[in-house]
C-alpha cells in the first residue's frame, strides 16, 4: 500500500463519523448545522449558524436570530459580512431559524382566521431551548444588548410581539414590514400594557415597508407603530426606512440590507 493510500482511509472515515454526529454537519462557508425537536411546540426545527470568518472561541459574538430561515439565511449571512468588513466591526452569529410548524402558527400571536396564535410556545421555544443552546456552543454573547431578532411580514410581526411582551430576550429588533395589521392590531394593545416595565432599556429597532404596501392594511398601522416607539422610549434607537417604488415581497431584500447596516452602524 503507497503512502497516498494510507492517508486517504483515515480522512473519509474521520469525514463520514464527523458527518452523522448528532445531525451537525460543518459545510463549507463557516456553516454548522443541527436540528432541535421542541419540547414546547412539539416540532423538529432546523438550524443553521454561520459563524464569523476567524471565528474565536475565547470571543463573544452578537448572535442575529433569522425568521423564514430558509428564504433568508443565506442573504443575511453574506451582507453581515460584507456590511461588518465595511464599517471594521466584529461579524456576527447568523442563526437561521426553520420552519417546525407552519408559520401562521408559530409566528402569531392569537388564533384568528388569518393564524393559530402559536407565538407564546415558540417564543418558549427560542428563548429557553435554542438561544440556550447557540450560548452553549457557540461562543455567542449572553446578554440582551447582544441578540437580534430580524423578521418580515408574519415574522417582522413576531418580532413586535417579541419587543412588547418578552423584552428581556431580545434587544436589537430589525422588523420589515411588519403585519402590524393582525388581529385588530393587538400588538398595539401590548404595547400599552407593558410600557412602563420596558421603555427605559436600551433598544435597536429598525422598521422598513415598501412604499407600494397596501396604505391601510400595511402603512397606516406602520407609521402608528413607529410613532409610539419614537414618542415614548427614550433609550431607544430607532430609523424607519420606505423602499421607494417597492411592493410587500420586493422590499424584502432591500429593507434587510437596510436593517443590517443601521444595526452596524450602531454595534
Amino acid at each position: 500500500m503507497d503512502t497516498k493510500t494510507i492517508i486517504i482511509i483515515p480522512l473519509a472515515i474521520i469525514l463520514l463519523l464527523v458527518m452523522s454526529c448528532n445531525k451537525r454537519i460543518t459545510a463549507p462557508g463557516r456553516v454548522q448545522q443541527f436540528t432541535i425537536q421542541s419540547m414546547h411546540t412539539s416540532a423538529a426545527y432546523d438550524i443553521k449558524v454561520a459563524l464569523p470568518e476567524n471565528y474565536n472561541g475565547n470571543k463573544k459574538y452578537s448572535a442575529v436570530y433569522v425568521l423564514d430561515g430558509e428564504d433568508n439565511f443565506n442573504f443575511v449571512a453574506y451582507h453581515s459580512k460584507k456590511l461588518s468588513d465595511n464599517y471594521g466591526k466584529e461579524n456576527v452569529l447568523v442563526v437561521s431559524i426553520g420552519y417546525g410548524r407552519n408559520r401562521t402558527l408559530d409566528y402569531t400571536p392569537t388564533s384568528v382566521p388569518q393564524g393559530q396564535g402559536g407565538a407564546p410556545a415558540f417564543m418558549d421555544f427560542i428563548s429557553n431551548e435554542l438561544i440556550p443552546r447557540i450560548e452553549s456552543d457557540f461562543a455567542a454573547d449572553t446578554s440582551r444588548t447582544g441578540r437580534v431578532i430580524l423578521g418580515h411580514s408574519f415574522g417582522g410581526l413576531f418580532g413586535a410581539y417579541a419587543f412588547t411582551k418578552h423584552n428581556n430576550v431580545f434587544g436589537n429588533y430589525l422588523l420589515l414590514s411588519p403585519s402590524l395589521w393582525y388581529d385588530n392590531e393587538i400588538v398595539f394593545q401590548y404595547e400599552q400594557e407593558n410600557r412602563q416595565s420596558i421603555r427605559d432599556k436600551n433598544h435597536l429597532v429598525f422598521l422598513g415597508i415598501g412604499q407600494l404596501e397596501n396604505s391601510g392594511r400595511m402603512q397606516a398601522p406602520f407609521q402608528a407603530f413607529h410613532l409610539r416607539l419614537n414618542d415614548n422610549y427614550p433609550g431607544i434607537k430607532l430609523r424607519k426606512n420606505t423602499v421607494s417604488q417597492m411592493d410587500h415581497v420586493s422590499s424584502r431584500n432591500p429593507n434587510i440590507i437596510n436593517a443590517l447596516d443601521f444595526y452596524f452602524q450602531n454595534k
